[in-house]
């Protein structure tokens, strides 16, 4: 495979590295003339309308309250033929403007994925017109900024995912990745995103379940009421940090979940007398 065909196994085999130009400032300029068209025509046909009122003949006068004589018969009348224009025009102009509107919500690639796809360029000169492969670059008078990709791994997962994505994953990978064998059509070392997730999940999960145990037995252990306050204060800190990185949970349920894990404590300890 060579050429565009493998970069498309390229990005088909990870789709973090789905990466495209979105054209923002050519599209906004397409909308801006469709909106300057639009306007230059409604004032054209605002002047129709005014001169169909006006006319004092009864028939062109009726053209604001029956579209059966504003479309006419063998002859449309000047007013619906305006109108004509107009619809194509604003067909064209909302279908951009919701594409658009999409194109802008889309995310930058992640550093670490724009690193790994402009080395693969680098490596693989796939185009023969320079021009084609500088777009990645910063080419041809435009940012890079202009880049987004259609499906990101640091997208809709927790901190210590993408911190796993970020760091563990190329650590490894200099450690270990450069010894496999890459995919025969790309000549790229994969990695499968789904396990690593599963994989973080399922530290959250025993985490989650490990942080009050632990809790409750120092809280045993300890006598001292003094202690055991500022035990409830340390833990109650280390759990708000630990579900920040290890959820994707607002601050408003970081708070509501910290003061419930405060009131378990609080209400195991009462179970104690006071020194």
């Amino acid at each position: 495979m060579e050429g565009y065909d493998r970069l498309a196994a390229l990005m088909t085999g990870d789709k973090g590295l789905s990466i495209f130009r979105a054209f923002k400032r050519l599209n906004a300029k397409n909308l801006l003339y469709l909106q300057a068209e639009i306007v230059i025509k409604e004032k054209e046909l605002n002047r129709i309308m005014k001169e169909d009122r006006e006319s004092r003949e009864k028939f062109r006068e009726q053209f604001s309250s029956s579209v059966r004589l504003l479309k006419g018969g063998e002859e449309p009348s000047a007013q619906w033929k305006k109108w004509m224009e107009l619809r194509v025009l604003l067909g064209e102009y909302n279908t951009a403007f919701a594409q658009h509107a999409q194109l802008l919500r889309l995310k930058a690639p992640h550093g670490r994925d724009l690193e790994v796809f402009r080395g693969w360029l680098k490596e693989n000169a796939f185009c023969a017109t320079p021009v084609e492969c500088d777009q990645w670059f910063g080419g041809n008078g435009e940012s890079t900024k202009d880049l987004v990709t259609l499906s990101g791994r640091y997208e809709n997962v927790d901190s210590l995912t993408r911190w796993v994505f970020g760091t563990v994953v190329p650590w490894y990978h200099g450690v270990v990745g450069d010894k496999k064998a890459g995919d025969e059509e790309t000549g790229v070392v994969y990695y499968d995103d789904d396990r690593i997730i599963r994989a973080t999940r399922v530290t959250s999960t025993i985490t989650s379940s490990v942080i009050p145990a632990t809790s409750m037995i120092v809280l045993y252990l300890v006598d001292h009421m003094v202690w055991r306050l500022v035990i409830i204060v340390l833990y109650n800190i280390c759990f708000s940090i630990i579900l920040g990185l290890l959820a994707k949970a607002r601050r408003v349920e970081v708070f509501a979940a910290s003061t419930a894990f405060a009131a378990v404590q609080v209400a195991f300890i009462t179970n104690f007398p006071r020194d």
